[in-house]
């Protein structure tokens, strides 16, 4: 439950300067995250003087290690390790964005900045603690007082704007100047921002300060006094008790400042110190939030929109100031840690001047040991000969047994052909006799098959003569029997004329007029029938044609997925593809271009998919399409780098190569992937440049994106029960469409999406792949693609069947309408024939004798035909049954011929075989002999060269030792050629050394030293710059996890802060910070209109209302802000009296609960109520300077 009434601000608590420039941090016991009592910000980028006492952004932890850790300290600095880790950290922070596509791409810096705003998420549980501190606060921070120095005690203005000289003296808390237009009310806050140093502009007064000056004088005097006491004032052994700050400038634009002290004397004129002083009391002047002008204050109060009030907000809590000190510290770093390259040069072109100096030290040493070296290689020569001619005797002596034991490996060889030589004679005669046999078995078949096939001819002979006889005697039968029918069918239609004759005839006749009248009316009801069948068939053909037009429409799209599919296989079979081909057609000259232009510091590296493999051909097309442009961008490591490759891209009209900026420090994702049992994008490609992946991490979190066949893993992964760690993303394929897939992200809290992944089919890949794989996968892709499309084929075709059967009902039931038409009509025709018949009667004739004759002769014909029939059946079955064994018989001989034949067959070869191994052996018998003998004479040879040899070494021996007695030793690598090639060399060496005149030992003794103090300072220079470069890294992270700590819990105080002062009047409602989107909103509800969920818009609030509201987001911020000093100009003009009393006592009640804060109110309204009685209270009336003046006067 909310407080009837808003207590005191944690942000007034502490001591009477911590406000100005502190933050106060302290460790939540509850869920571990840091909760930060924010006071303000402060820049801390200008030159720090030894005075100034009041850290920006630290607590007493932090700001001791950014002591330990800034290099102009002195103390020891972290290792080029450290330094290394850091810098990871700064780029490992920066991979993942919350950019739209169509955004601008966020700079480095940028990114580390926001953290991808993740110090945001819980808004929730900060505005809670922003609430309890917001309650608690009161009872820690009492009411306010007077300071003891910081705030302004007297404004003095000559010849300002259109006064001649205004005063105004300021009491030490809640000032009100109350004043009509033209008093002077503005120019006193356009003074207090002048004087101090702001700009003109700031003050929305003028363009310059010439324009200040008042019309008809040439110069104006501003002076501002401020209060320096107690013992944390501005140098008060210099200044006193308080300081006075004098401003004088003139109608052609010159300026000037004086510094004074409590004694009028001038201490300083220079704008730096006057920027110290209000730099250490954090006056703040140029903050549109705390020097609030009347033009600012209508905009901020009435017409400003989301992002202007963001702008006054961040500006106003010093959010912009540090973020823009801490860009700046980003492009220092950036610049030492290109500097680092050109030192390392530095150190090796050092140590090479060492590393000379060694040598030349080295030289005047071993000039003594060379001549001593010199006489030992020249009898190591004479000796050198002796130990190569044995050298020499031993190698005969290993070719003479190397000789011998292939000589016995020869004979072995010869021995074993002989008796593999015996073997396959055996084997030969064997085979010829298995021969002989089974060609006599095959001619035995052969006769059989010739026997068979003559019985089964001669069988199948006499069954085709019984069938023909037996289809005669049939036909016979057939014709006789159709004889007998046609003559039984004449007797009885005779009988019945004779029987018509009777008198039943008339009423017979009458039973067929009444038949054919009802046949009438039945076809008369069919027609009926015809007409409505025909009728619903109409809509069921214009519902089918329908179904076949959308199948169609399916069924070609699925075919030109086929034919593009196709075509892809076939240049992958062809393997035609360039390794660019799937670029704009420029990039390969792009490529020639980048590598003949020599001002590159680095050549850039791309376009990205050249350096990537894919693994896994079946993601090919959706990781392109995740992908997407990054595959064909190019990375620099420079500015400089990045604006000519830009100008080579607009020279050749490239417009699909993006230029990414990157740095050699290569990510560290240890821990922040998912499980290893998980394919991710990162997983599946074969990156070949550490740069290209690790940007595609920083763009694309590739390292992050999980890769699964089906919809129901991936949801698992993502929205199951207990997510997987790590995974931002989950891809898999589309259920029913192939080559298409499915990205779900969100869950864990996060807005649940699924996104369909449409890869374009007409688009050549940019990434490289296995051809074989490629192909295996296209192929399979390919063969799926035509099933589909086979399977919509057969749908068309019944569709097409369906739609030709409701057309061929139609014409169907139009046939029989014609058709029963035509029925109707011979109907008719019949009814008068038969009416017509029915008075006429014949009389009997004699026909029916002969009719019943000519009946039994046809009898007698058929009974004879029937015996022929069924005996000729009889014996064509058995004839049948004869012919079918002779066949059998046949196939049994063919067979059995053939499986003599293939045994033989395979006999002969089995015997040629043999024959060709057998001559192909003594082949090799006869060179096995030939080749022994050829050994028998190296053996021999061998043995003659090795006794020629010694004979050799003998001599040479002889002769060593009469020119060097003792035997010298030769290394084992050594040989005489070697040796002499030593000698000559140092011979050579020795007369150039003799040569040299050009340093004395004592010069390169002191060119050593001289070269070792370089090489050493440029190592120590290196190592200080690297240890510099981690500091700053080190500080940057620390500045920028602060910074991210002010954003949010500010944002939060803010909005506490807000909702409270609204409740003040019984209005509800919230305070909406952006800062992704850079925005600020308000939603305020009044008492009197319904509880709702959400609040009014402030559009549709009265002008009252949004004032008050307006008021309440200002001091919601001023509570954010550290400065001393808080001035409003004209609050209250768009208010009436409730709302101007209401926001008049609030303005009081909130600078009474801040500590050692001045306020300077403006209103032209006359201030009234219990304020005007109360003691820390000074109401200021200006009069009108026309007045003033007729007053002096």
């Amino acid at each position: 439950m909310m407080p009837a009434r808003t207590v005191g601000s944690p942000e007034a608590e502490y001591s009477r300067k911590r406000p100005r420039g502190s933050v106060s941090f302290q460790e939540s016991d509850d869920d571990g995250d840091s909760v930060i009592d924010v006071q303000s910000a402060q820049s801390s980028l200008r030159g720090a003087a030894a005075q100034r006492k009041r850290p920006r952004i630290s607590d007493a932890e932090s700001a001791k290690e950014t002591r330990a850790s800034t290099p102009s300290s002195g103390t020891q600095q972290n290792s080029d390790d450290d330094f290394d880790e850091e810098t990871t950290q700064v780029q490992a922070r920066t991979r993942t964005t919350r950019e739209s596509p169509d955004s601008p791409p966020k700079t480095q810096y940028e990114l580390l900045r926001d953290g991808n705003f993740d110090h945001l998420r819980d808004e929730a549980a900060d505005d809670q603690r922003a609430t309890q501190r917001l309650r608690f606060g009161r009872n820690i921070m009492g009411e306010n007082h007077v300071a003891d120095n910081g705030i302004i005690q007297s404004i003095t203005c000559v010849n300002f704007m259109c006064h001649e000289r205004l005063h105004c003296e300021l009491g030490p808390l809640l000032n009100f100047i109350v004043g009509e237009n033209g008093s002077g009310k503005s120019a006193i806050l356009t003074a207090i921002t002048l004087c101090l140093g702001g700009k003109a502009s700031s003050t929305n007064r003028g363009g310059s300060l010439k324009s200040f000056v008042k019309e008809g004088r040439e110069r104006a005097v501003l002076s501002v006094k401020i209060k320096n006491q107690g013992e944390d004032a501005y140098h008060r052994d210099i200044y006193g008790d308080s300081i006075t700050v004098e401003r004088h400038f003139s109608k052609t634009g010159t300026s000037g400042f004086k510094v004074k002290s409590a004694a009028g004397q001038t201490i300083s004129t220079k704008r730096q110190e006057v920027e110290d002083i209000v730099e250490y009391y954090a006056l703040q002047v140029d903050n549109p939030l705390n020097v609030l002008s009347q033009d600012n204050a209508r905009q901020f109060l009435n017409a400003s929109t989301k992002a202007q009030k963001y702008k006054f907000f961040i500006e106003g809590v010093q959010l912009q100031q540090l973020d823009n000190d801490y860009r700046l510290i980003s492009e220092s770093l950036e610049q030492m840690i290109a500097k680092v390259p050109e030192q390392e040069d530095r150190v090796k072109h050092a140590k090479e001047n060492y590393t000379k100096a060694k040598r030349l030290k080295e030289a005047i040493e071993g000039n003594r040991q060379i001549r001593i070296k010199y006489r030992t290689l020249r009898n190591q020569m004479v000796w050198a000969q002796v130990v190569d001619v044995e050298r020499e005797l031993e190698n005969r002596e290993n070719r003479i047994l190397e000789a011998e034991a292939k000589l016995a490996q020869e004979e072995a060889k010869l021995e074993e052909k002989k008796q593999a030589l015996t073997l396959f004679d055996d084997k030969i005669i064997s085979a010829e006799e298995d021969v002989k046999t089974l060609k006599a078995e095959a001619k035995k078949a052969e006769g059989n098959e010739t026997d068979a096939k003559a019985l089964a001819s001669e069988a199948l002979k006499d069954l085709t003569t019984v069938r023909n006889e037996e289809r005669e005697a049939h036909t016979a039968f057939r014709a006789a029997s159709e004889n007998i029918k046609i003559l039984s069918q004449k007797i009885a239609e005779e009988e019945k004329r004779l029987a018509d004759t009777t008198g039943e005839a008339h009423a017979s006749k009458m039973q067929e007029l009444e038949k054919a009248r009802a046949e009438i009316q039945r076809i008369q009801d069919e027609m009926a029938n015809k007409k409505t069948r025909e009728k619903e068939l109409g809509p069921e053909i214009v519902e089918a044609k329908q179904t076949l037009g959308k199948l169609s429409d399916e069924y070609n799209l699925k075919r030109k997925d086929t034919d593009a599919a196709a075509a892809r296989v076939r240049d992958i079979q062809k393997s035609t593809r360039g390794l660019y081909d799937g670029y704009e057609r420029q990039v390969p000259q792009l490529l020639k271009l980048i590598a003949e232009e020599k001002g590159f510091a680095e050549k850039p590296i791309g376009p990205f998919g050249a350096h990537i493999k894919i693994l896994k051909p079946q993601w090919s097309a959706i990781i392109e399409n995740q992908l997407g442009k990054n595959l064909s961008a190019f990375l620099v490591t420079s500015v400089a780098d990045k604006t000519l490759l830009t100008r080579l891209l607009e020279r050749l009209r490239i417009a699909n190569c993006v230029v990414v900026i990157g740095r050699r420090n290569p990510l560290d994702i240890t821990g922040k992937e998912p499980p290893q049992n998980l394919d991710t994008i990162l997983r599946v490609l074969q990156i070949d440049n550490p740069l290209v992946r690790d940007q595609l991490i920083i763009m694309n979190s590739i390292e992050q994106v999980v890769l699964v066949p089906s919809r129901e893993e991936a949801q698992e992964i993502m929205f199951g029960p207990n997510p997987t760690p790590n995974a931002k993303a989950a891809i898999c394929f589309h259920d029913k469409l192939k080559g298409q897939g499915l990205r779900l992200s969100g869950g864990g809290g996060e807005r649940i999406s699924t996104d369909p992944i449409q890869p374009n089919a007409k688009l050549r890949p940019r990434m490289q792949s296995d051809t074989d794989s490629q192909l295996a996968y296209q192929t399979d892709v390919l063969r799926q693609l035509r099933e589909e499309c086979t399977s919509l084929e057969n749908d068309v075709r019944r569709a097409q069947q369906d739609v030709r059967r409701l057309e061929n009902d139609l014409a169907k039931v139009k046939r029989d309408a014609n058709t029963l038409d035509s029925e109707l009509r011979n109907a008719r025709v019949l009814e008068d024939k038969i009416q017509a018949d029915m008075d006429e009667f014949d009389g009997a004739d004699g026909r029916l004798q002969g009719l019943r004759t000519q009946l039994a002769e046809a009898e007698a014909t058929l009974e004879h035909h029937g015996n022929q029939y069924n005996h000729l059946t009889t014996v064509k079955r058995d004839k049948s049954r004869a012919s079918d064994e002779a066949v059998a018989k046949q196939k049994a001989a063919v067979d059995q011929k053939k499986t003599a034949d293939k045994q033989k067959t395979k006999a002969e070869e089995k015997l040629n075989g043999l024959k060709s191994a057998r001559h192909l052996l003594l082949l090799e018998l006869n060179e096995g002999t030939a080749s022994l003998e050829l050994c028998k004479e190296e053996v021999t040879e061998a043995v003659a060269r090795r006794d020629s040899k010694k004979e050799t070494v003998a001599v040479m021996t002889e002769q060593a030792s009469q020119h060097c007695p003792t035997r010298m030793h030769i290394p084992e690598n050594e040989t005489f050629k070697t040796i002499s090639a030593q000698y000559e060399a140092l011979g050579k060496r020795l007369v150039e050394e003799e040569k040299k005149t050009g340093m004395s030992d004592k010069q390169v003794n002191e060119f050593l030293i001289e070269a070792k103090k370089n090489y050493e300072k440029a190592i120590e220079d290196l190592e200080s710059i690297k240890k510099i470069n981690s500091g700053l890294v080190q500080t940057l992270n620390q500045r920028l996890d602060k910074w991210r700590k002010f954003q949010r819990y500010i944002s939060a105080s803010s909005r506490a802060n807000f909702i409270y002062l609204l409740s003040e009047r019984g209005f509800r409602g919230k305070l909406m910070l952006d800062h992704e989107r850079k925005a600020l909103d308000l939603q305020v509800e009044p008492d009197k209109t319904e509880k709702r969920a959400a609040g009014r818009n402030t559009k549709t609030l009265s002008g009252g209302e949004k004032s008050f509201s307006s008021i309440c987001l200002l001091l919601a911020i001023w509570e954010a802000m550290g400065s001393p000093l808080r001035c409003l100009d004209e609050f209250d003009v768009f208010m009436d009296n409730v709302n101007r009393a209401i926001s008049t006592n609030m303005l009081i009640t909130a600078a009474r609960r801040s500590v050692n804060r001045q306020y300077i109110f403006i209103t032209p309204n006359a201030i009234e109520g219990r304020s005007t009685l109360d003691k820390d209270v000074k109401i200021i009336r200006l009069t009108d300077p026309r007045q003033r003046t007729l007053a002096d006067h």
